[in-house]
């Protein structure tokens, strides 16, 4: 799918946030609209009985406490009725009208008795609505029948958000479009690129601390791993941590570059290798996790100069 141009220009640097959990655009709203659409037409040509949309709204209603899906124009539990609780519903209650009526499409029973045609209109629905999701950094995927959220709150509220407040510092600048790039990419589906770029973020983090407390480095040839000693050999860890530094120089120098090194760094061979969204998602927020701690030390140490 092509991006629009308004997208592809958005000020990525005027919010830190990569992704939002209750807040539901009305693009995204008529793009899912579009998509249901899509999926219950199909099962409308291919069902037998009463109204296909008609039971499908109704079962939601019903689980929903409503005596109905009301429509914009007085109709009741059909399309119309679908596109006006996707225009004015709460972006939960949103959110449970994708989650219930994908997970009743997806029901194997139902896949079974509608038929194949059905099951690839089905499928690309989901493939497409997966895609609106990393397109409006929405941190949710519909897998398995129902909707899952993408990244713990917990995580994006302690670790990543805090890396790309930090990154604000214009010395890091490139760091942070590496690392914002990386989640553009996540959210376009090349996830082996997310991973290049997350890696890139971790470097470029480590360098910029070299170059500003004048450690010296070679910025062609130094990878992640020698960073990580060029900051050891100079004290950079506080002596307190020496105990278990080991284990930081570890997850610090190997944490991303392991992932990255056996599933993008080398060639693929004769089979291409498809890298998951759980790859991609623990390398983020593993260097996320880093450059908040890298950061935190250079402050303390950029001080005492």
């Amino acid at each position: 799918m092509r991006e629009l141009f308004s997208r592809r220009n958005r000020d990525r640097r005027q919010d830190p946030e990569v992704y939002s959990y209750l807040d539901f655009p009305a693009e995204f709203r008529n793009q899912f609209f579009h998509i249901i659409r899509d999926v219950v037409n199909a099962g409308e040509s291919a069902y037998y009985g009463t109204s296909f949309t008609e039971t499908l709204c109704s079962s939601f209603a019903r689980e929903k406490g409503l005596k109905y899906l009301l429509g914009n124009y007085g109709y009741v539990n059909n399309l119309d009725a679908i596109q006006n609780y996707c225009d004015k519903s709460t972006d939960e209650d949103f959110l449970d009208l994708i989650d219930y009526i994908l997970g009743k499409l997806s029901e194997k029973e139902l896949i079974h008795f509608l038929g194949y045609d059905f099951e690839e209109c089905l499928n690309s629905g989901i493939k497409e609505l997966n895609h609106r999701f990393r397109q409006h950094s929405l941190g949710y995927e519909f897998i398995n029948g129902e909707i899952i959220q993408k990244t713990n709150v917990v995580t994006h509220e302690r670790i990543i958000k805090p890396a790309l407040r930090m990154l604000t510092d214009e010395r890091f600048q490139g760091a942070e479009d590496e690392y914002l790039t990386a989640f553009k990419h996540l959210r376009e589906g090349n996830n082996k690129d997310a991973i290049l770029n997350a890696e890139k973020a971790f470097e470029s983090t480590m360098k910029v601390i070299c170059t500003e407390l004048k450690y010296p480095f070679d910025p062609q040839k130094d990878t992640a791993k020698n960073l990580v000693q060029i900051l050891k050999r100079n004290n950079y860890f506080p002596k307190y941590l020496e105990s278990y530094m080991n284990n930081i120089c570890t997850v610090l120098g190997e944490g991303a570059s392991v992932v990255r090194n056996k599933e993008s760094g080398h060639g693929q061979g004769e089979t291409v290798k498809s890298t998951t969204d759980e790859y991609v998602e623990y390398v983020l927020n593993t260097v996320a996790s880093n450059i908040v701690f890298l950061y935190r030390l250079f402050r303390s140490k950029e001080g005492a100069v």
